[in-house]
């Protein structure tokens, strides 16, 4: 049987699963990112020491910069994440992330840019350097997309929390 055309109902049920469907792709998109920067801070956390050297490496910032960027960012990346995976505001993380994409993306490019043959720095310390342009340019590409996913959070932030999703399901 053919639904009216114009039926509220119809039109209801529709509008319903579109916005479960949206609201459920913003939390995956949500908490992929919180998971990310909160994968990407434990190690900058346990190896700070390691994690200096990697930013020395891209030879952007005066010798006491670096050690500010070193012990400063990795927490300043797990609070950010865990504010965006508990849902606690979300626009102003989803902002700060994207702000972070940049600076990144900056750093990346300027490094390629300059011939420089180094660790990212990005999900391990103190890793090898000798990773190639290539390495490079696909940490810069996979950067591109978070910060895709940041944007996207920035405009759309009322995903659900996943508290309130238990909380639904108690009821």
């Amino acid at each position: 049987m053919k639904p009216e055309k114009g039926s509220i109902a119809v039109y209801t049920t529709n509008t319903s699963r579109r916005a479960l469907w949206a609201s459920g792709l913003l939390l995956v998109v949500r908490l992929g990112l919180a998971g990310v920067f909160i994968a990407a801070a434990i190690p900058k956390i346990a190896a700070p020491d390691l994690f200096a050297s990697d930013v020395f490496n891209y030879q952007m910032l005066p010798d006491w910069g670096v050690n500010v960027v070193a012990v400063g960012l990795p927490w300043f990346e797990l609070v950010v994440g865990v504010c965006l995976a508990l849902g606690v505001w979300t626009r102003a993380s989803a902002l700060l992330m994207t702000g972070m994409m940049i600076v990144f993306m900056v750093a990346l490019a300027s490094a390629t840019m300059r011939g420089l043959d180094i660790s990212c720095g990005c999900f391990e310390v103190g890793a090898e350097a000798g990773e190639g342009h290539g390495a490079t340019i696909k940490a810069f590409l996979r950067d591109v997309v978070f910060l895709a996913a940041a944007l996207v959070l920035v405009r759309f932030p009322d995903a659900p929390r996943p508290l309130d999703l238990l909380r639904r399901r108690a009821s």
